[in-house]
């Protein structure tokens, strides 16, 4: 009789223990619920305080923090003024970017931007109050004119504000020429020759040659 009802019960017993071993294993192979944790964001570049020994990276420069950012070619916005390697020149210079995400024009000393144009991340109205402060006498001066900031490159590389606005003027170490900008158009700057190679010494441009400029003298950038 006990032999029967062992029986039995241990034939009640082994389906049960199936259906359960099985629930457990589905329940281990069911996907995981979502975490409730954001996912973390890539995180943004760090500004530095020059640029780094890697000449593949572009940069752009804040000149109130005066920190340079690297930034993705993709990111380049057109007219602005970014940093990059120069082979030809051999170390980093100021160029422009141009539409199509090219970088143009290797800036040398003398050349000049507005400041709106260096993808600084402060508004107008916090720049203008920055630029009180660094320069207040120039600032106080444009302010009288209504003129917009700009910056001029000096001779040891560096940004500072200079005392009237412009539209942009470029003296290009890679080629040795000149450029201005009048409105949407950049036009090459040419002296009595009409030529439009120029060399810099002891802080002023000087005529170069006598070639004539064998670009059209104003194009739309």
């Amino acid at each position: 009789m006990r032999s029967l009802l062992a029986t039995h019960l241990l034939l009640v017993a082994l389906p049960v223990a199936i259906l359960a071993g099985a629930m457990a294993n589905a329940a281990e192979e069911a996907p995981k619920p979502a975490s409730d944790k954001p996912a973390q964001a890539t995180p943004a570049p760090a500004a530095v305080a020059a640029p780094g020994s890697d000449t593949s990276l572009i940069y752009k420069f804040d000149p109130l923090s005066k920190k340079y950012t690297a930034v993705a070619r993709k990111d380049l916005k057109s007219q602005h003024v970014y940093q990059r390697f120069s082979p030809g020149v051999g170390k980093w210079v100021w160029s422009k970017a141009a539409a199509d995400g090219t970088l143009r024009f290797a800036f040398g000393p003398g050349s000049s931007q507005p400041a709106a144009l260096f993808d600084m991340p402060a508004s107008s109205e916090e720049r203008t109050k920055a630029f009180e402060k660094q320069a207040p006498e120039l600032a106080k001066r444009l302010s009288i004119n209504g003129a917009k900031p700009s910056l001029r490159l000096g001779e040891d590389g560096q940004w500072s504000l200079m005392p009237d606005s412009t539209k942009g003027r470029v003296y290009d170490l890679e080629s040795g020429q000149r450029f201005e900008w009048h409105g949407n158009n950049v036009v090459p700057v040419t002296h009595g020759t009409g030529s439009n190679l120029w060399t810099r010494a002891g802080g002023q441009y000087l005529p170069v040659g006598e070639k004539r400029f064998s670009v059209p003298p104003s194009y739309p950038w």
